[in-house]
C-alpha cells in the first residue's frame, strides 16, 4: 500500500500593477505570502481578488503554514509575509536570509506581551532575597498546561521562568516530562497546574497521583481545564482567594485583575495592598498604582520579514498604510486586512530576525535553555532527503512550544535501512505504511508503538476482493479456481487473504496458496530465491516492464480490467482513483465496471482486512520509560500541529504537503495519531479483520514450498523480502 506522491501546488498567483522595487512576482510586482486561519472566513479568498481587480501592484500566494511561507521567501518565490516570534525561532536554523521590516503592533506599547510575577506579600523577606528563598515552599498558582492564540505563556515559557528558579533534575529512569515534573514539585509545596501534563489520559492521571501536591490547590481533585484556578484569570482568582502565594501572568491581565487601570477590578474581593510585584533580582514593588512594573519576560509584536532584495520595497509598501486605510473600502485596505493590520504599521528599521528579537527581554534565552547531559533525543529515520528536511523542520517547530524530548532527524537510502537502524539503536522510531509489519515484525523484531488513523473507511488501507460486474461472481467461495493478482508477495493482502482463506476453508497456509486459485500473480517472488518453476508458476500471469515484474496496486488493478486476471486484491482507494480516472495510464481510460466481493462475516464494510494509514515503529522490547517519552512526543506534536491545531495561524502542518509534495513522512489522510488503545473505540471497534491487531493470527508463514521455505537461510529471505518492498 504504497504512498503516492501527488503534486499539489499551493500558489494563487493574480497578476496586479507593477510597485517600484524588486519583486518577484509577474512584471515586478510584490508577492504576499498568506496562510488561511482556522475557521470558515477565509482572509485570501475574500481580499486577494481585490488586490488584483484594483491593480495594487501585490499578489497573493497561497502558503501552506507559516513555516512554508518562510521556505518560499527563503526560496525567492515570494517576497514577505507577516510572522510571530516564535515563526522565526523555528526558522533561525535554516539561516534564512531575510530582515524584518515592519511591527504589527495593535496597541501603542513596544511588546505585545509582559509577563510579570505577583506574590503575596506574605512570603516576602523583609530585606530583599533570593528568587529561590522567596519562592521555595510556597504555593504556586500556575496558569494552566495548554498553549494557543489567547494564552500568553507557551510551555516553552513558562518552564524558563521555573528555570530561573528550580534546580534542573535529570535522573535518567525518569522521563524528561516527569523530571521537570518532579523538581517543580520538590521546590513549592503546593500548586494549582490544572490542565493535562502529557496528552495520553492514563500517563496523566498516574503522574497527578504520583505528585499530588501540584493539585493540591485546585479548587477541585480532578485538576482539569475545567478548574476554577486554570487559565490565566484562573492563576490570579487562585491569588486573590488566598489559595496560593506566587504567580507569573500577563501585565494586562494583573491589571485587569486588581483593578490598576480600570475602576471595577475583576477581582474584587483581592485587596490589593497584600500583594507586590516579585522581580527578577528578589526585589519587590506594588501592585497598586504601578503602570510599568518589573518585567520578567517580552514576547514581541508580530512582524513583517521580507527577502533582502524586496525589503525596501517591502517596508516602504507596508510603512505606508495608515489607520484610515482600514476603512477605506479599496485595495489597501484589502492589504492591511491580509497582515491583519489594526493600527499603522511600525519601522522596524531592516533588522535580522535574531537581532530583532534580541531587544525582547527573555525570549530568545527562553528557546536556548540547556538540557540534560547527556542530551536526551528521539531520533526518528526517515527514507529521504524530502523527508529528512520535514523531519528537520517539525523539530524545531515542537521545540519553540516544549515538545519534549526533542525530535532527531536521521537518513537512510530507504525503509528497509530505516527498520534496520531502528533494531541496531541508531535510531528510535520511523514511520512506515502497513506492508512493513510483516518484515518489521519477522527480521527486526520491531512494532508499532502508533498508528496514523483515519476515521474514514475509504481512505484506509484496506484489502478488498475486485472483480468485473459481468463475471458472476457474488461470492468469496466462488473465487475458488480463479485468476489472482496481488500487489506484492509478502505483504498486507498477500497475509490477509491466504490467512481469511485458511480459516474460512480449513486449509493450512501451503494448500491455500498452493490450490486455492488456478493462477496467482505474486509480484517480487521472482526475487525471493525459489526455484525457477515456482518464480514461472507466480509471476508469469504478471505484467512485465522488460525483464522486470510489475509491482503494486495499479498494476493488479489493471489485470483484473484487463481480464488478464479475475479477482484483484487491492485497496478500495486505488479503485476509486480509476473510477475517478485519477491513474494516468493509458489502460485506465476505458471504465470497466468494478464490483467487490464480501467475506459474508463482514457484509456491512466487505473488506478481507483493513490497517491504519501509517506506523511508528520502534523496538519490540523497548522500556516502558524510552515508550512513553516517544508517545508523549508524538502526540503532543499531533496536538500541535495535527489537524486541530490551537493556533488562529498555522505554524507548520504534519499532515499536509511539504514543498508541493503529499504524504511526506506522514499521510495527508491522518486525522490523528493513537496508541493501540484506538482498537477499543468508536468506531474501530466495530471493524472485525483488522491487519494491525491481528498480526502475529494473520500471517501464513509457510507460502510457496512446504519444505524449500521452511529451510531457506533467514538471511536470504530477508534480503529477498526487502527487495520486493524496496521496489514496490
Amino acid at each position: 500500500m504504497s504512498k503516492l506522491n501527488v503534486l499539489i501546488v499551493f500558489c494563487v498567483c493574480v497578476p496586479l500593477v507593477q510597485l517600484q522595487g524588486p519583486g518577484s512576482g509577474s512584471d515586478g510586482n510584490l508577492r504576499l505570502c498568506v496562510v488561511e486561519g482556522r475557521g470558515p472566513f477565509k482572509r485570501g479568498a475574500t481580499f486577494c481578488p481585490i488586490l488584483e481587480e484594483e491593480n495594487s501592484g501585490v499578489e497573493c500566494v497561497l502558503g501552506a503554514d507559516q513555516l512554508d511561507c518562510l521556505r518560499r521567501i527563503s526560496k525567492g518565490t515570494v517576497d514577505f509575509g507577516v510572522f510571530s516570534p516564535e515563526d522565526l525561532i523555528a526558522a533561525q536554523w535554516a539561516n534564512i536570509d531575510v530582515l524584518v521590516t515592519n511591527e504589527i503592533r495593535q496597541r501603542h506599547r513596544p511588546y505585545e506581551r509582559r509577563i510579570v510575577s505577583v506574590v503575596n506579600r506574605r512570603i516576602l523577606f523583609e530585606t530583599d532575597a533570593s528568587l529561590s528563598n522567596v519562592l521555595r515552599n510556597s504555593t504556586l498558582c500556575h496558569p494552566g498546561v495548554g498553549v494557543d492564540d489567547l494564552r500568553p505563556m507557551s510551555d516553552t515559557l513558562a518552564e524558563y521562568l521555573e528555570s530561573l528558579i528550580i534546580p534542573r533534575s535529570c535522573e535518567p529512569e525518569l522521563t524528561l516530562t516527569e523530571n521537570h515534573i518532579k523538581a517543580v514539585s520538590s521546590f513549592f509545596y503546593k500548586a494549582c497546574k490544572a490542565g493535562p501534563w502529557v496528552p495520553d489520559k492514563q500517563r496523566d492521571a498516574a503522574l497527578k497521583k504520583k505528585y499530588p501536591n501540584l493539585c493540591g490547590a485546585c479548587a477541585s481533585p480532578d485538576c482539569s481545564t475545567n478548574d476554577k484556578y486554570w487559565g490565566p484569570l484562573g492563576a490570579l482568582q487562585c491569588l486573590g482567594d488566598d489559595a496560593g502565594d506566587a504567580m507569573w501572568g500577563e501585565m494586562d491581565d494583573v491589571m485587569y485583575f486588581f483593578g490598576v487601570n480600570t475602576s471595577s477590578p475583576a477581582g474584587s474581593a483581592a485587596n490589593i495592598d497584600s500583594f507586590a510585584y516579585l522581580c527578577r533580582d528578589g526585589s519587590s514593588q506594588p501592585v497598586a498604582g504601578n503602570m510599568a512594573p518589573c518585567v520578567w519576560l517580552n514576547r514581541p509584536w508580530p512582524v513583517v520579514i521580507a527577502k533582502r532584495k524586496a525589503s525596501a520595497s517591502v517596508s516602504s509598501l507596508v510603512s505606508s498604510l495608515k489607520e484610515e486605510d482600514l476603512f477605506s473600502s479599496n485595495w489597501r485596505e484589502a492589504l492591511a486586512s491580509l497582515l491583519e493590520v489594526r493600527r499603522a504599521p511600525v519601522t522596524a528599521h531592516m533588522k535580522a530576525p535574531l537581532d530583532y528579537l534580541a531587544s525582547a527581554r527573555g525570549f530568545r534565552e527562553a528557546y536556548s535553555q540547556s538540557g540534560c547531559d547527556p542530551p536526551r533525543h528521539i531520533t526518528m529515520c526517515t527514507n529521504s532527503l524530502l523527508e529528512k528536511n520535514k523531519c528537520e523542520w517539525l523539530s524545531e517547530a515542537g521545540a519553540v512550544y516544549g515538545v519534549k524530548p526533542p525530535l532527531q532527524c536521521t537518513m537512510t537510502a530507504g525503509a528497509a535501512d530505516c527498520l534496520r537502524s531502528v533494531r541496531d539503536g541508531a535510531s528510535d522510531v520511523t514511520v512506515q505504511h502497513s506492508d512493513w509489519l510483516p518484515v518489521g515484525s519477522r527480521f527486526f523484531d520491531l512494532k508499532p508503538v502508533l498508528y496514523e488513523v483515519t476515521p474514514i473507511m475509504e481512505k484506509m488501507d484496506t484489502v478488498m476482493a475486485y472483480v468485473r460486474r459481468d463475471a458472476n461472481i457474488n461470492d468469496m467461495a466462488e473465487l475458488r479456481g480463479k485468476r489472482a493478482a496481488f500487489p506484492s508477495y509478502d505483504g498486507v493482502a498477500w497475509h490477509s487473504v491466504f490467512k481469511y482463506i485458511a480459516d474460512k476453508e480449513n486449509y493450512n497456509c501451503y494448500d491455500a496458496v498452493h490450490d486455492y486459485f488456478s493462477e496467482i500473480c505474486a509480484p517480487g517472488l521472482e526475487v525471493s530465491g525459489f526455484e525457477v518453476d515456482i518464480t514461472d508458476r507466480y509471476t508469469r500471469n504478471c505484467y512485465k516492464d522488460g525483464d522486470e515484474v510489475v509491482r503494486g496496486e495499479v498494476a493488479a488493478l489493471r489485470s483484473v480490467v484487463e481480464g488478464k486476471s479475475d479477482v484483484a486484491f487491492i485497496s478500495m482507494r486505488t479503485v476509486r482513483m480509476y473510477q475517478s480516472n485519477l491513474i494516468n495510464e493509458p489502460w485506465s481510460n476505458t471504465l470497466v465496471d468494478l464490483k467487490p466481493v464480501c467475506p459474508e462475516e463482514n457484509r456491512k464494510y466487505c473488506y478481507i482486512s483493513w490497517s491504519n494509514i501509517g506506523h511508528i515503529y520502534a523496538k519490540r522490547n523497548i522500556t516502558a520509560m524510552r515508550k512513553h517519552e516517544i508517545i508523549t512526543m508524538f502526540t503532543k506534536l499531533d496536538q500541535l500541529f495535527g489537524k486541530h491545531q490551537p493556533f488562529h495561524s498555522v505554524m507548520f502542518t504534519m499532515y499536509g504537503p511539504f514543498n508541493h509534495q503529499t504524504d511526506v513522512i506522514f499521510h495527508n489522510n491522518t486525522k490523528s495519531l493513537s496508541t493501540d488503545n484506538l482498537f477499543k473505540t468508536h468506531p474501530y471497534v466495530s471493524m472485525p479483520f483488522n491487519f494491525d491487531s491481528r498480526f502475529n493470527d494473520s500471517v501464513c508463514h509457510t507460502d510457496i514450498t512446504s519444505t524449500a521455505y521452511k529451510m531457506a537461510p533467514t538471511v536470504v529471505l530477508l534480503v529477498a523480502i526487502l527487495s520486493i518492498l524496496v521496489m514496490n
